[in-house]
């Protein structure tokens, strides 16, 4: 396949799998047939035994404020540190960006925390149970990374009862058809060319494999017959007219 040809194939699965994430409501994000709902879950931590620090996150709301400067309802705080007795604003609430990075996984970019820091929260829908984890730390800029799996806030389909699911497949099948034009024009050109420039031949034998198009009915035929052997009415077809074809096929 030539270069253009690994682009467009690249283009096109990129259309396939990137889809667009819209919020819809407060703490509420949709796909075209994907909803993160994160109302249900209030409050979840994860302890880093090696700082050691706690990290707290607040997926929709704060409770009730917190007795400190960092980490409070007025602030948005969505995530929050909590190390040597104090606490450091990590991301908020009305500062996300929520992306759809691979099958039923969202990810969630927090910013507008203490010193430039930020959260980024991957989050796995469909799990058995639910979980948060804290994964990493990076520094300069001041960036923390959190792992998050949920039984329920994932659910197929939008708000509403439109799934969108058959505008998905309808593009899918438009790709796919527009895919294989493409796949067999570039056959049917390069082809030609080929046999033009390289093997010299003119009219029927610029096309390309020729033989194994004349051929291909019959191998067609004998496929099909061969897939549908149990049938009685075919086995007979088949003795009566496949052994004659094939008995003049030198061994």
């Amino acid at each position: 396949m030539n270069y253009f040809g690994i682009i467009l194939t690249v283009c096109l699965l990129n259309t396939v799998f990137t889809q667009e994430v819209k919020k819809v409501g407060d703490c509420v994000w949709a796909t075209s047939d994907l909803t993160l709902d994160l109302r249900g879950i209030d409050f979840v931590q994860d302890f880093d035994d090696n700082n050691p620090a706690t990290y707290r996150y607040y997926p929709c709301k704060i409770e009730s404020n917190w007795d400190d400067t960092e980490c409070t309802v007025s602030k948005q705080t969505a995530l929050c540190q909590e190390y040597g007795g104090s606490n450091y604003l990590i991301g908020r609430l009305n500062q996300v960006s929520v992306n759809l990075i691979k099958e039923n996984t969202f990810e969630l970019i927090y910013s507008g925390g203490s010193n430039s820091r930020t959260g980024t929260v991957t989050l796995t829908c469909f799990q058995n149970s639910d979980s948060f984890a804290f994964v990493r730390e990076e520094n300069y800029p001041i960036n923390y990374y959190f792992s998050m799996s949920v039984s329920t806030a994932c659910k197929n389909g939008v708000p509403g009862g439109s799934t969108g699911g058959d505008d998905g497949g309808f593009v899918l099948f438009i790709i796919l058809v527009l895919a294989s034009i493409f796949a067999v024009t570039t056959y049917i050109v390069g082809g030609m060319l080929f046999m033009y420039l390289h093997k010299k031949e003119r009219g029927i034998g610029l096309i390309p494999n020729l033989a194994f198009w004349k051929d291909s009915p019959f191998l067609f035929r004998d496929g099909f017959l061969f897939t549908f052997s149990f049938i009685p009415q075919v086995r007979e077809y088949m003795k009566d007219h496949i052994k004659e074809d094939y008995s003049k096929v030198p061994s």
